[in-house]
């Protein structure tokens, strides 16, 4: 029966549905789903804000480990390295900067929040990452491109232009959506797919 199927996988759709719109609501929210019942925590779904702010299309991120190794540079701390996979190893909730690299290799400060995802056995099942673009609070970032070849007057101009499009995205991430029926649409395609990612990787 169709409506037994349906009672079958409901409460994982349902889990996994709560896990992305949650996610997905807060403003400039880009994340992570890792598979935390494997070693190296492979990805299992990123969003499309991650793909957007990091350079990556989703094809090259995934089954990469959500420790995000990819990502280092030569100015990403090895404290903050290691303290990522404590919290991992360790499935701990936290929340701290760091200094990744774009896939074209530009700099970026996010404020990363690393949370475990437990099932209805109480087991950690997940990993949901989040990352803020915190860059335009921060001090720009000397490169060996920037390094006395930028004014001090060129350098506040490109952090007020990066300012700027921080406040824009905020206030165009509250307009109201009017496609609702797509939108859900979309997040149970979304689920099946983690779902599937999810469990190709654990079998």
């Amino acid at each position: 029966m169709p409506g037994g199927r349906r009672g079958l996988v409901a409460p994982q759709n349902t889990f996994l549905e709560n896990i992305i719109r949650r996610s997905n609501s807060q403003p400039d929210s880009s994340f992570l789903l890792a598979n935390a019942q494997i070693v190296d925590f492979p990805i299992v779904y990123c969003n499309e804000a991650f793909c957007k702010i990091s350079g990556y299309n989703r094809a090259e991120v995934m089954q990469k480990s959500c420790r995000c190794g990819f990502m280092f540079g030569e100015l990403t701390d090895k404290e903050t390295i290691n303290r990522v996979d404590h919290v991992l190893e360790h499935q701990l909730h936290d929340q701290f900067e760091i200094l990744l690299y774009k896939k074209n290799k530009t700099p970026l400060w996010l404020l990363l929040q690393i949370s475990p995802i437990k099932n209805e056995r109480d087991l950690v099942v997940l990993f949901l990452l989040t990352f803020r673009d915190i860059t335009a609070l921060k001090q720009p970032i000397e490169t060996d491109d920037t390094k006395g070849g930028l004014s001090k007057f060129a350098k506040l101009a490109r952090s007020v232009t990066r300012s700027r499009s921080v406040l824009v995205s905020q206030f165009s991430s509250h307009l109201p959506n009017l496609k609702d029926t797509t939108k859900q649409s979309h997040l149970a395609q979304v689920c099946v797919y983690v779902l599937y990612n999810f469990f190709l990787i654990t079998f």
